[in-house]
């Protein structure tokens, strides 16, 4: 029987919350979160994000930012620029900075001509500023902006973007090797995302103090410092040249907003002075922009891929008083499988899933025709529920899986096919294979460089005190340091590591014998158990591993490897790579794993073959004839 999960939300949801809408913008449709306030100020808000990695992990901060202005009175969008988010388009298509700037402006547009509003105002963070400003300048209707961390000139955040590609490598070469980024010339990629030569060609060539600004218009501008640093000055020039109000003001926070998605912090005194700056008394307003046709809300976007239609429609799930969000990807026409599958959250990354790739799986895989859910679990991306900072252990509470399988009950009821393919990074693939294990409807699952399989927070102990053995305690690390080979942030981090594990020492020895030995084998008999009961249940599992997985350790350690002959339903593959990835942010380590998971999707479901995945220059990803047996798949790097 399964658990109830209907307890009340932690987190209070706007009334009336949040809703999804996508706008016809060309090239691209772009899909964005509407929230409407009780009241109506006049004046709408636009929230512009960042780039990359920076608008991953601010996600949740952006959408407390709009609840916030949907509270004061705001009508207020949120959306993903074209070839980001769920938005339509890839980062591989061509004039992106003309897509994303024509998608500011027709959103901006879309806000304008709804009743009641006679202003609008743009929030934009970091790119998502610079787009603001550029849109701005060629005539948006743009009557206030909020800039933060925005940049006069587009090279700046290339620069930016190229310096975390540079911190990724030192990490790297501190933790066994480089990889090799395997970019065509020109390309540039940070934290899994990319830019294309062109796109970085455009970007590098953007200076928006040489656009003309119409004299009032924006007619105030709020500029935040950066944890400290004073807003650009050209930036902040060119606005007041035109007669616009310029206000600088603190922004502390960014830094934290910007941090990984589980430790992402609001900065809440931030939010709060901007909310209080667009309630503030306005100048006079200067004449209204010319008219236009606002760009039409849709009510599913159709999309081109690999020459089939897909069509993407948002949807919830209604668990008790408690919602999941999500976005279904489903053939236009033609034969559809006689299977649905869902891609659930790696952690706390919402349902794009990691550097996107769970957009770009589902779209192939509904061209396939296989009907595709991406879904927000509880607490996680657009979905209800208490959120916040958390540690990893948070994501693998026993309470997270009978709610996927509520979720499963609500997509077969909308009539979506009720068989499952589920598949996950990390938590993801931890539910993936406790729904597998709990429900007949699931056929699969497909488990992406999964940290446990069964919870044992004891195992995470066990794990630091492995990486302080063949890290930290390893004579060859210190050598390295004393020769100055290790930065003096790694030979600090060694160091405190080293205390950590002395000062622990006393209670790692109280552990029993049969304590660690149960732990060594990563689940002991219960995952054999597990195992058996998916190879009687016809589970067909993909167990992938890319890179230095401990889990894949552990289960070679104990022997499991060994003995996979015991379970012909159960594959483990493995892409061998000198350092962690976990977060599989090489672009051709992603074509790999999407290529991986083509193949298990074709073997529970034959005759549904996805488009190929494409390498980071846009061709299509060959076959490179590696071996794939039922024990290993080793791709040597």
């Amino acid at each position: 029987m399964r658990a109830s999960t209907d307890q009340p939300d932690a987190r209070p949801r706007p009334t009336p919350p949040d809703r999804a809408v996508w706008l016809a913008t060309a090239p691209d449709p772009v899909y964005g979160m509407m929230h409407e306030p009780a009241t109506h100020s006049g004046v709408a808000v636009l929230i512009c994000a960042p780039f990359g990695w920076e608008e991953v992990a601010s996600h949740r901060g952006r959408r407390e930012l709009a609840e916030l202005m949907a509270a004061r009175g705001h009508p207020t969008l949120r959306f993903d620029l074209p070839g980001t988010g769920d938005s339509g388009g890839g980062p591989r298509d061509a004039a992106r900075l003309d897509a994303w700037t024509a998608a500011v402006s027709a959103a901006a547009g879309w806000l304008r001509a709804r009743p009641g509003v006679t202003r609008v105002a743009a929030v934009g963070f970091g790119l998502g500023g610079l787009l603001a400003s550029r849109a701005a300048a060629l005539g948006a209707p743009l009557d206030e902006l909020v800039l933060w961390g925005a940049p006069a000139r587009g090279k700046d955040c290339v620069r930016e973007l190229r310096a975390f590609s540079r911190m990724e490598k030192a990490w790297q070469a501190n933790h066994g090797g480089v990889l090799d980024d395997r970019l065509p010339a020109g390309f540039a990629a940070a934290g899994g995302f990319l830019l294309t030569a062109e796109t970085r060609a455009a970007l590098e060539g953007l200076d928006v103090t040489e656009l003309a600004l119409s004299a009032g218009r924006p007619s105030r501008v709020l500029l935040l410092e950066r944890d400290g640093i004073a807003p650009d000055k050209c930036l902040q020039a060119w606005f007041a040249r035109a007669g616009t109000r310029v206000e600088v003001a603190r922004g502390d926070g960014y830094g934290a907003l910007c941090a990984d998605p589980q430790q992402s912090a609001t900065p809440t005194a931030a939010f709060e002075h901007v909310a209080g700056w667009l309630s503030a008394p306005r100048p006079a307003a200067p004449e209204p922009p010319p008219a236009c046709s606002p760009v039409r809300e849709i009510a599913a976007a159709q999309l081109e891929v690999g020459g089939v239609t897909v069509r993407e429609t948002p949807l919830t799930v209604r668990i008790g008083s408690r919602r999941l969000v999500g976005v279904l990807a489903e053939p236009a026409s033609g034969t559809r499988a006689q299977a649905c599958a869902v891609l659930l959250n790696a952690g706390a990354q919402r349902r794009i899933g990691p550097n996107r790739m769970w957009v770009e799986l589902s779209r192939r895989w509904a061209a396939a025709g296989v009907p595709t859910v991406r879904l927000d679990v509880k607490g996680v991306g657009d979905s209800d529920g208490e959120s916040g900072p958390r540690p990893d252990a948070a994501f693998f509470t026993a309470d997270f899986v009978p709610e996927v399988l509520r979720a499963l009950d609500g997509l077969e009821a909308r009539g979506l096919p009720p068989r499952f393919v589920l598949a996950g990074m990390c938590s993801g693939a931890y539910y993936s294979l406790h729904a597998a294990l709990e429900d007949e409807r699931v056929l699969a699952a497909f488990l992406v460089n999964a940290r446990m399989l069964l919870w044992d927070e004891r195992l995470l102990g066990a794990r630091d005190a492995s990486l302080l053995k063949t890290q930290v305690l390893d004579p060859s690390t210190w050598r390295r340091a004393l020769r100055g080979d290790v930065r003096l942030g790694r030979a600090a981090e060694l160091s405190w590591a080293t205390l950590k594990h002395l000062l622990a020492l006393p209670l790692r020895l109280r552990g029993t014998l049969a304590d660690r030995r149960r732990i060594g084998h990563a689940g002991g008999d219960a995952l054999d158990d597990a195992f058996d009961r998916l190879r009687t249940g016809g589970k067909r599992v993909l167990l992938l591993f890319a890179g230095d997985e401990p889990l894949r350790a552990e289960l070679e350690r104990g022997g499991r490897l060994a003995r996979m002959d015991r379970w012909p339903n159960l594959r483990v593959e493995t892409i061998a790579l000198p350092v962690d990835t976990h977060t599989l942010r090489p672009v051709w380590l992603q074509a790999e794993v999407h290529e991986c998971l083509d193949r298990a999707l074709e073997e529970v479901l034959p005759g549904h073959a996805p488009p190929r995945a494409v390498e980071p220059s846009g061709e299509l990803l060959a076959g490179r004839g590696v071996e794939n047996l039922h024990l290993e798949h080793a791709a040597q790097r």
